[in-house]
């Protein structure tokens, strides 16, 4: 996308403000090309939005998950990594014995700053190692405590393996409603961090990118989580925003980004047709969710750079160019087609280029040469005065004018004769008696000839 073609989403983001605060758990749905990826950006990226929220953004599209692996594990890793990264761990915090020991036995007796490591090498970014660096040097009261605690882990390995792994599998029951160690010290350190100046009105927000670009199974697995702890509230009878699990890791919000009838669509080819979608997507987004589009105000601010570019009225460019072929186009093909159009023509001396602009930006867009000349033939039948004022310098350059005049036959062989007068670089059109014996321009063959100055 080029820069100059930003849509502006100011409203936009004063929208998905307003959702976040009275939605705990939402789904932000958007279509392939309808710009998310470039809202997303300039929503974190807000001065107002800066001092409301804080991100920490998942991109489970990015690991690298082993088949015997739970993607759960490698998302509360790559939290702890988000949050060094932006200096959320308190080097103070300490975790209890029995914490340290849980967590050696989920490890398998690996150290904090070991399993990082480990589970790091299922995260591509490039940042990973970097935020390892910051919380080992951050978080060595928590090192200190599990290297403490892995000696009584190894009396136990060695003294009755069957115990361990029994409690292990008894961790692993308990692990959505019980907090294991590593959820702790997220969570203790998103405590730590409110309490900070000017961190304790913030939302923090939990942002999990490209959610249907993940396998099916991780997808579900991460929903039912945060659908658990739902039901775990309501097992207890009091509403999940008042329960004392709320959002798991204490964020104020958790956003999955996916385009929600492409979740539909995964949901029944994962569960099966007949297996109730919206009851199970209300356990988790349970208010609703949010919907993104810019389609209607990404078509007229495309009208409006390309007149910028072209010179060409953008009532005009709707009559040459239709309004369902911009609408087809996603935010980074209308860009594109606006990309550095002046290097695809050809110069022919100080001739204006508005229209060989023009029709590089139809091609760009996917309109054949048959297509473009049929369009420009059309309008040139429909409002001669205009558009024959457009073609004016082309019509010079190919010596198309019979004494400054033009003579055209329409589709019903009517024919019409027009000439032009040029006044400081003005040029006006009128209508001129047409001669018997022509010659007649052939409106398809001198648009083909405009069109030759375009660059394939």
């Amino acid at each position: 996308m080029t820069n100059d073609f930003l849509v502006p989403v100011t409203a936009a983001i004063q929208d998905f403000r307003d959702h976040l605060k009275c939605h705990p758990r939402t789904i932000l749905s958007a279509k392939y090309g309808d710009g998310k990826s470039f809202f997303l950006d300039a929503f974190v990226k807000d001065k107002e939005v800066k001092k409301e929220f804080q991100f920490l953004t998942i991109y489970p599209v990015n690991y690298q998950v082993l088949e015997n692996q739970d993607i759960f594990d490698v998302i509360k890793y790559d939290i702890l990594i988000q949050m060094g990264l932006k200096d959320m761990i308190d080097d103070s915090f300490e975790i209890s014995s029995r914490d340290a020991f849980l967590y050696c036995l989920k490890t398998n007796g690996l150290g904090l700053l070991e399993s990082l490591f480990k589970v790091a090498g299922s995260i591509e970014a490039p940042s990973t190692v970097k935020a390892i660096g910051k919380i080992g040097a951050a978080a060595v009261g928590v090192v200190k405590k599990i290297k403490d605690t892995a000696d009584d882990y190894k009396h136990y390995k060695e003294g009755d393996l069957g115990i361990v792994d029994k409690y292990i599998g008894k961790v692993d029951e308990i692990s959505i409603y019980e907090e294991d160690p590593v959820t702790k010290i997220i969570k203790g350190n998103i405590e730590t961090w409110r309490k900070k100046k000017g961190n304790g009105k913030k939302r923090i927000v939990l942002l999990f990118e490209d959610m249907d670009r993940i396998d099916p199974a991780h997808l579900f697995r991460i929903l039912n989580i945060f659908s658990a702890h739902m039901d775990n509230s309501y097992k207890f009878g009091v509403r999940p925003d008042d329960s004392l699990v709320g959002n798991k890791f204490g964020v104020d919000n958790v956003v999955m980004v996916i385009h929600f009838d492409n979740l539909r669509s995964i949901f029944h080819h994962f569960y099966g047709k007949d297996t109730c979608f919206e009851g199970y997507i209300h356990k988790f987004a349970d208010k609703g969710k949010f919907n993104y589009s810019l389609k209607a105000e990404t078509v007229k601010y495309y009208y409006n750079s390309l007149q910028k570019l072209t010179g060409v009225d953008a009532n005009h460019l709707l009559l040459v160019l239709p309004e369902e072929r911009v609408r087809q186009k996603t935010l980074r093909e209308l860009g594109n087609s606006l990309d550095e159009v002046s290097i695809q023509c050809r110069e022919i001396g100080d001739v204006n280029m508005r229209i060989p602009l023009l029709m590089t930006c139809m091609r760009r867009l996917g309109m054949d040469d048959l297509e473009i000349v049929s369009s420009f033939r059309r309008v040139v039948f429909q409002d001669y005065k205009t558009w024959l004022t457009y073609f004016y310098p082309y019509l010079k350059f190919f010596d198309k004018l019979e004494e400054s005049s033009v003579y055209i036959s329409d589709n019903e062989r009517h024919m019409h004769g027009f000439y032009f007068s040029e006044n400081q670089g003005a040029v006006t059109i009128g209508i001129t008696s047409v001669p018997s014996a022509g010659p007649f321009l052939n409106i398809n063959e001198f648009v083909g000839q405009v069109l030759s100055l375009v660059i394939k």
